[in-house]
């Protein structure tokens, strides 16, 4: 090699070293810079959660003392004056969270207190019985609560002294006279299915004239979920995950916001005092995937260099910028934020306007929160990503991108189920109910759930003869007794006997009673039984919730039994767990029967090649997600589809008119501004009466479900889709409408 070529290559190399040294640099100060911003912000948001917190505890300590000067013209307060007080204050919409105003009686004989019930409410007998029973130095009644509804009727008479939490913060409230917060407890007033952790804030009352004796106490019972979801839901929190806890931050002494063990990559905690208890606020950032940014090839090594110096010199600039910039809007949020809260706090201490200022304050709030729509955005996206990483894998032969192309598929296909688990424990997935032999499915189940238990766990199967068709969604049942197998399962460390019984069964009113949520009358019953560890009281009680798992961190997802619970409770039927400690645990469902014969299973389509289009089939695409109708028409297009395309309801009625009888197919999501599916699907009917329709929707509005259950004209595609399950679904629709017209 010459000197000359020799040189060349050594200036190329010096120019490679020299860019690459150069974007290093810059890449770490864009980073250092960036992280700084954000460091600043979340500290921020953080400020702002805690002035926010003191601020909604101080409206509601104002209202606590309202509620204590109906009491200074004597020791006693008529109750229709109490109820107008309380009525004003519109609690429900104006401090969401707070279940109502109550005034808690102190004695030392429950019959003192059932008289100084007949003197509150003029009725004798006493309308509520003093409860828990026994004997205690002092005694706390519920005397009055507003507004008077299903919850807050559940705690009158309840001696909240008997309860050692309470009693702390009523103890403390009633030593200093001011007010003062408790603990994390349990309300009385958590009848439902779906309870929340909750506190209360207690404000001691004097005699009007001897101001040395206790009469008792005005409080307010708190839901901390929904107290505080209506801070966080602004817009000042969006993207960030916010937690309160009472005291130090476990998981039993959380009020709101994610338990998840998974750290943010930032997070800033604040400690916030309240009427003499500490509740600590932590915000974090969740964290965001890296995306590399690749090299096209064909550049020249010194060329590649410079290029990406300069781009991260103007990385470098624009990151300053918009550092400067996010933290001159956080400096101004801060100061508007704190400057409200003054004047907040300022007119919140004059009585005679509190009620204005709470309302006004919410009002702001509600233009803040976020509203529904997560599960539809949240399936558009893992349609796109989905379906492009299936035509991917049919259209390239490399070895390494299909192993690539398979594990994302995978982590989008989990991701799917996540989506799906969330939607069937809100009871708000789409269900096609059919007339079910449940004999017949579990013995078709056998195989798969041999596989799915192990060597080491006996199967057996008790199946009742002569037993009812139910009526329910056979691959969400499949998936129910799937779910619960694996528990079963994971529950027999070592090996054990699971054991799937069937039988006819009738609950009675009784049994309906005792157990809320349940309706008496014929179900088919379905018990999966393990021998395994068995369960506690204690997560009995939490086993249905979302997210809730005793496995170790990494084996669960929290959501098998709550999809369980939720497709049970959607189909009107009912689930029940039994359970010991070390002698095993069986979970019946109960499911609606059905009068009538039970309907043959639709069998499987082969795995063979996919169907493809006939004659030059024409379809309409309808969808007004850009990348999802991209998805959507290259699919069709590779099956040999000619597709066109519409962005709206309004665009594909044009496109229709101008282009009567050419489609076979009309192929269009459900949720779309203007004019949804399933009103275009209406007015198709009327231009074009023999074109069938298939929907499309990662969330199912009532459009085209009722009760649950889809409409018995709807076929429906639910995302995200793969190309096979689209191939399949489109094919089998075209034919049927051929075959009905």
């Amino acid at each position: 090699m010459s000197d000359t070529r020799r040189g060349r290559w050594g200036l190329q190399l010096l120019v490679l070293a020299v860019g690459v040294a150069l974007s290093l640099l810059a890449g770490f100060a864009v980073w250092n810079a960036g992280s700084a911003a954000e460091r600043r912000a979340v500290d921020a948001a953080a400020e702002r959660a805690a002035l926010a917190i003191h601020a909604k505890m101080t409206i509601q300590s104002a209202l606590l003392r309202g509620a204590a000067g109906l009491f200074d013209e004597g020791d006693r307060v008529e109750p229709a004056e109490f109820r107008f007080y309380v009525d004003r204050l519109v609690l429900e919409k104006t401090n969401p969270g707070t279940l109502g105003i109550g005034f808690a009686a102190v004695g030392r004989d429950p019959a003192d207190l059932a008289r100084s019930v007949r003197e509150a409410t003029g009725m004798d007998p006493p309308p509520v019985a003093h409860w828990p029973t026994g004997r205690r130095p002092m005694l706390s009644q519920i005397l009055l609560i507003e507004p008077r509804h299903k919850r807050n009727t559940a705690a009158l008479g309840f001696d909240m002294l008997s309860e050692p939490i309470r009693a702390e913060a009523m103890t403390r409230a009633a030593r200093t006279g001011e007010p003062a917060l408790s603990g994390r407890v349990r309300l009385v007033q958590e009848i439902e299915v779906t309870k929340q952790p909750g506190f209360l804030l207690y404000l001691p009352l004097h005699a009007a004239t001897e101001r040395t004796r206790l009469l008792g106490w005005v409080y307010s019972p708190l839901r901390a979920h929904d107290l505080f979801d209506t801070i966080f839901r602004s817009r000042d929190f969006e993207g960030l995950r916010v937690s309160v806890h009472d005291g130090e931050p476990r998981p039993e002494t959380r009020l709101y916001g994610s338990d998840d063990p998974r750290r943010g990559s930032l997070a800033s905690r604040r400690a916030v005092d309240i009427a003499g208890r500490t509740l600590t606020v932590t915000v974090e950032q969740p964290r965001r995937a890296a995306w590399p940014l690749p090299l096209r090839e064909g550049l020249a090594v010194g060329a590649a260099g410079l290029l990406i110096t300069l781009l991260l010199a103007l990385l470098v600039r624009q990151q300053s910028r918009s550092a400067a910039a996010v933290e001159r809007l956080v400096e101004a949020r801060t100061a508007e934020l704190r400057e409200a809260n003054a004047r907040l706090i300022e007119e919140a201490a004059r009585r005679g306007e509190a009620e204005e200022q709470i309302r006004q304050m919410h009002k702001v709030e509600a233009i803040g929160q976020l509203t529904g729509g997560i599960a539809h955005d949240f399936n558009n996206m893992l349609a796109v990503i989905l379906g492009n990483l299936d035509l991917a894998r049919r259209q390239t032969a490399l070895e390494g991108a299909l192993r690539y192309v398979g594990r994302a598929e995978i982590g989008a296909t989990r991701a799917a189920e996540l989506t799906q688990r969330l939607l069937a424990f809100a009871r708000r997935q789409p269900l096609a109910p059919a007339a079910i032999d449940v004999n017949r499915l579990v013995r078709e189940m056998g195989e798969l759930l041999r596989r799915v238990i192990g060597d080491d766990v006996e199967l057996e199967t008790v199946l009742a003869g002569g037993l009812w068709p139910a009526l329910a969604d056979r691959s969400q049942l499949e998936n129910a007794i799937l779910n619960l197998a694996v528990n079963a399962r994971d529950a027999m460390d070592g090996g054990g006997k699971l054991t799937i019984e069937t039988a006819n069964c009738r609950l009675d009113d009784r049994y309906a009673r005792d157990n809320p949520g349940a309706s008496a009358g014929q179900f088919v019953m379905i018990a999966v039984s393990d021998t395994g560890a068995g369960m506690s009281e204690e997560v009995i009680a939490k086993a249905f919730d979302p997210f809730f798992t005793t496995k170790d961190i990494g084996k669960g997802s929290g959501l098998g039994l709550s999809q369980v619970f939720g497709f049970v409770k959607q189909s009107g039927g009912h689930v029940k767990i039994y359970s010991e400690i070390g002698e095993g645990t069986t979970v019946k469902l109960y499911l609606p029967r059905h009068r009538g014969a039970a309907e043959e299973p639709a069998r499987a389509a082969s795995d063979g090649e996919l169907p493809r289009a006939r004659d030059g089939e024409r379809i309409l695409v309808v969808e007004d997600e850009d990348d999802v109708r991209a998805l959507s028409v290259e699919a069709l297009r590779s099956l040999g589809y000619q597709v066109a395309e519409a962005a709206n309801g309004q665009q594909a009625l044009d496109l229709l008119n101008r282009d009567r009888d050419a489609f076979a197919l009309v192929f269009t999501d459900v949720v779309m501004p203007g004019l949804n599916g399933r009103k275009l699907a209406e007015r198709l009917r009327e231009v074009l009466p023999g074109v069938p329709v298939l929907f499309t929707t990662g969330y199912t509005p009532n459009a085209i479900v009722h009760n649950g259950k889809l409409d018995s004209d709807v076929a429906l595609l639910t995302k995200p889709f793969t190309v096979d399950a689209l191939a399949r679904k489109v094919r089998a629709v075209i034919d049927q409408g051929r075959s009905e017209s």
